[in-house]
């Protein structure tokens, strides 16, 4: 195998794409979703189709075993091995074509942006794996992917029509489906495997018959026994979960489904786990599209979108119906609920509802079971290993009993998840990878569990791949026919350099598995070559209690539903912009758990990505707290090399801030203008292309130096407001409104003349010295206001975030934590008054339909969304919430010119719901999301509490600012 050096060389000049065999980027792809770890040679990065080729091309020639990937989200390890690892989800993200009937999409597409650009023509991709908003197509094609309604649409092969592929020996073909038009023109190569193959499959058609599965929803192996037909042979369809072992996906042509026009779910409670299955059987003439079984431990974790479930209820079916109209879909569902009424015991737990808010309630049942289990804290965790066994449905009832008998004898638990009507079994035993005992029960489990499935008839793979966790028993499975699938894969790529060791393995009886944290031997593979062991403990610089730095990051169970492109979650605005692995808070996790130099320059893009906005950690199923992570890891930074000019100035933009007020006519008119800002941009890096708020003449708590502590009616609640720096030094109209705003309802507000800037610039900077002085000043300023009884209100939820929760990391003392649990954001506690019958409704008519973003750090908070509600009250104003992901502009960070294009891309869907005619103003609770709101669309964006305001008659010159066109390079 060449050496990194030598491949670089060899490749400058033909190669257009990234390729990295540094020692982080090596560890961010030694793991997937699997329980699995093996270091590659190093990461490739194509740039397109002619871009793989010479590299395949390449690795052929020098026997460099190759490894696609896409989204990692694999829990099979099937993306997962020694070599050059080809990561497919960076670069290839076109959505080439989109038909009547067909769509044309490249491997990196996830599937949830496919099917919102299908939404728009009322179609859809069918197959719908449960990783959908991360997952690609092309992973999808390659592990032959179907999700919960494989009962009615199938597998990817059945909806794949035609593939753009790149063989071994780096020859590029497009191939479609037999009798198509376009499957003319192959290659002299592809004329070849056709030729070779075709001869293979005839010669074997009864061994291939005789060996397929009793079971219809099979995927392990390679799928044979319906691609040879008498049109010819289906290329595509025999690629189709082949894991990248017999050529490498470039583009799919998939067929896509109308729209349904109704859905309906129902939820409904058995007393036991065999009468939920037995209740199963009966549903089939009903027709539906999935019934997914959720066992009691599952059930237990849900903890929304139903009430309790009574502790009668030890299983509960989640049944799906599809059909052309609601009405229709409700007539089945409801005659599916009464006819299971007359012959099972059951209890509803959620009625049949067709409503959109129903549906998704119900939804959010089996998606908050699932990845509560994975939040279940620390020690064992749910390991996939064998959780994806297929049996004919009738004897579901007897694989789940034997399943429990084998988990009783090596005294472990697990969860069960049933897609019912297939027979496909998710078992889940949880599992302390850290533990040498628990690692040592996994293969024989594995081993009892798939002896079983297969005894009656079933399959040790039917949804999530093959890989490493099958593979050892493909052979078991097939018997006699495994030399046929020995044969296709030499037919295919006789240098067995197409990811190597899955379906077909050098030894696939082998008694061993490359877990995580149970060490890897060195040599290929193994990280030991380049990260010498753990690296030596080093004190934590943050207050860390419950847990520490590396066992934190070991909650990570490598999901990748922290790599979303599409759906309702938020996660990560930084993957949001770049797509890249390295941006992933899996990746930020895997670098601390992989024991890391984070002050390594190597480690640095990964550590510089993280913008503290809280959404991994509160959307990760397993609760990683990334950013916490990612501040420990910035400190340590800092602490070791200080930091560079551009993070220096944004570590201190509250104070810098502060200074230029003083000198707010000269430095407004300096930002103003075009050669100064050229100039800014170039000392200090700040946009010369950002819009920037204009600096106040007087700050906020200058002109509010008069207000005096304590109380003048003793029986009102009272209220100490803290400012931060956008209310205080750019738009001091907010403090305004909001102290005028509580006062008008009887609030007794004191504004402490102590306060600071929150500390949330430095502390996104890894800058702990400084953010650490002014959270302490800040809790002297405060902490005898929480003692005496007022609430500390906060008009940014950045601040409110920081003095709650940031602050409980940086300062380990009582002052501390009182302030953090008497503080709380404006308009909850508004939100919290008006849910009291205690706010004040004489609002004058303002006729403005507003644009509403939720801010993320609101949603970190962890309370109510008020801001919509309460704009509501308003008479006239018409409230369209936009709350559809990240504003991109994370604080002081999208005021980087570095960052100014990247922050535009994460905050693209947020701009173009506000950018829509009919809405001329917008409304956010965070400064900086406003100042994106204005920069992508041109219209202004306001404080929630300034509409509150002006509407109660308190800010009459809001109306004026209202109707001004924003300034070309400062708002106002």
């Amino acid at each position: 195998m060449p050496e990194p050096t030598q491949i670089a060389d060899d490749l400058r000049g033909e190669f257009r794409g990234r390729l990295a065999f540094d020692a982080v980027r090596r560890m961010l792809y030694a793991t997937d979703a699997s329980p699995f770890q093996v270091a590659p040679f190093g990461v490739a990065f194509p740039e397109d189709a002619e871009d793989l080729a010479v590299l395949v091309r390449y690795c052929h020639e020098h026997a460099l075993p190759l490894v696609p990937r896409g989204a990692g989200t694999g829990v099979a390890g099937e993306s997962l091995g020694p070599g050059l690892v080809v990561d497919l989800s960076a670069e290839f993200r076109g959505i080439l074509h989109v038909g009547a009937d067909t769509a044309t999409v490249e491997p990196g597409v996830v599937l949830a942006e496919l099917n919102a650009a299908l939404a728009k023509v009322g179609r859809r991709f069918a197959p719908d794996p449960a990783s959908g908003a991360s997952c690609t197509v092309g992973g999808m094609v390659a592990t032959n992917a179907s999700g919960g309604n494989a009962v009615r649409h199938g597998y990817t092969r059945d909806h794949v029509r035609g593939l753009g592929v790149v063989w071994d020996d780096g020859t590029r073909d497009a191939l479609f489906s037999p009798g198509s038009p376009a499957a003319t023109g192959l290659t002299v190569r592809t004329l070849t495997l056709v030729e070779g193959t075709a001869k293979l499959l005839r010669a074997n058609r009864d061994l291939i018959h005789l060996a397929r599965p009793q079971t219809p929803f099979n995927r392990c192996g390679y799928l044979l026994h319906d691609v040879l037909t008498d049109a010819g042979l289906d290329l595509p369809r025999l690629l189709c979960g082949s894991e990248g072992t017999l050529g490498f996906l470039t583009e799919a042509t998939v067929a896509t489904v109308p729209l349904a026009g109704g859905t309906c779910l129902a939820l409904l409670g058995f007393p036991t786990l065999d009468a939920a299955v037995g209740a199963a059987a009966d549903l089939h003439p009903f027709e539906p599209t999935a019934a997914d079984l959720l066992d009691r431990r599952l059930l237990s974790l849900s903890g929304r979108g139903v009430d309790a479930v009574p502790p009668a209820v030890g299983a509960a079916l989640l049944v799906a119906f599809e059909a052309d109209t609601e009405r229709e879909a409700a007539e089945r569902a409801w005659g599916a609920v009464e006819k299971l009424k007359e012959t099972h015991k059951l209890v509803v737990l959620a009625e049949p509802t067709c409503d959109p808010d129903g549906v998704a309630r119900v939804r959010a049942v089996r998606e908050a079971a699932v990845n509560g289990l994975y939040g279940i804290g620390r020690g064992p965790r749910p390991a996939a290993f064998v959780e994806d066994v297929g049996v004919p449905p009738a004897a579901v009832a007897e694989f789940l009993a034997g399943t429990q008998d084998v988990l009783k004898r090596f005294e472990l638990s697990a969860s069960f998840l049933v897609h019912a009507l297939a027979g496909q079994v998710h078992t889940r035993p949880l599992i302390d990878l850290a533990d040498p005992a628990d690692r040592a029960k996994m293969w024989p489990v594995a081993e009892a569990v798939h002896a079983l499935a297969l005894a009656l008839g079933g399959t040790v793979s039917t949804q999530h791949g093959t890989g490493i966790a099958r593979t050892p028993w493909v052979e078991r499975q097939y018997g006699p026919i495994l030399p046929v699938f020995r044969e296709l894969k030499r037919v295919f790529d006789p240098k067995n350099v197409l990811n190597p060791g899955k379906i077909i393995g050098p030894d696939p009886s082998r008694p061993a598995w490359p877990l995580r944290g149970a060490g890897q031997e060195t040599g290929a593979g193994s990280l030991e070559p380049v990260v010498e062991g753990p690296a030596a403990p080093r004190a934590s610089l943050l207050v860390w209690k419950e847990t520490e730095p590396t066992a934190e990051a070991g909650k990570c169970s490598g999901c990748g539903d922290c790599r979303p492109r599409g759906g309702a979650a938020r996660m990560c605005p930084a993957f949001t912009a770049a797509g890249l692995e390295e941006a992933a808070p899996r990746a930020m996790a895997n670098l601390v758990r992989g024991h890391a130099d984070l002050g390594s320059d190597d480690a640095r893009p990964v550590v510089s990505r993280c913008v503290n906005c809280k959404m991994c950690r509160d959307e990760c199923p397993s609760r990683v707290d990334v950013p916490r992570l990612m501040i420990e890891a910035k400190a340590r930074r800092h602490a070791d090399h200080g930091l560079d000019r551009v993070s220096w100035v944004l570590a201190r933009a509250d104070r810098l801030a502060a200074f230029a007020s003083r000198l707010a006519p000269l430095s407004n008119a300096v930002l103003g203008n075009r050669p100064a800002r050229w100039v800014i941009e170039k000392l200090i890096g700040l946009s010369r292309r950002r819009r920037l708020p204009s600096l106040a003449h007087q700050t906020f708590l200058r002109a509010a130096r008069g207000e005096r502590r304590g109380p003048v009616n003793p029986e009102a609640p009272k209220v100490a407001y803290f400012a931060d720096t956008f209310a205080n030094v750019f738009d001091p109209s907010v403090g305004a409104a909001a102290v005028a705003v509580l006062r008008h309802n009887g609030i007794t507000v004191v504004v402490p003349q102590r306060q600071v800037g929150s500390g949330a610039a430095p502390l996104a900077q890894g800058d702990l010295e400084t953010a650490r002085e002014l959270a302490v000043r800040n809790v002297r300023a405060l902490a005898d206001y929480a003692r005496d009884g007022y609430r500390i209100v906060c008009s940014e939820p950045t601040a409110a975030m920081t003095l709650t929760q940031d602050y409980l990391l940086l300062l380990d003392d009582a002052d501390a934590a009182a302030v953090a649990a008497a503080t709380t954001e404006l308009t909850t506690f508004l939100g919290g008054l008006h849910a009291d019958g205690l706010l004040r409704t004489d609002f004058r008519p303002l006729n403005l339909e507003l644009g509403h973003h939720v801010p993320c750090h609101l949603k970190a908070l962890r309370g109510p969304v008020s801001g919509p509600g309460l704009l509501g009250l308003i008479p006239g104003i018409t409230v369209q919430p936009i709350d559809v992901g990240c504003s991109g502009m994370a604080g002081p960070w999208g005021l980087a010119e570095a960052n100014y294009d990247a922050s535009l891309r994460a905050g693209r869907r947020m701009i173009e719901a506000f950018d829509r005619p009919g809405l001329l103003l917008g409304a956010t609770e965070c400064g900086s999301c406003r100042l994106q709101m204005q920069e992508g669309t041109g219209k202004r964006a306001f404080h929630p509490v300034q509409y509150l305001a002006h509407a109660y008659g308190l800010l009459p010159e809001l109306g004026a600012r209202l109707r001004s066109p924003l300034g070309e390079l400062v708002s106002d």
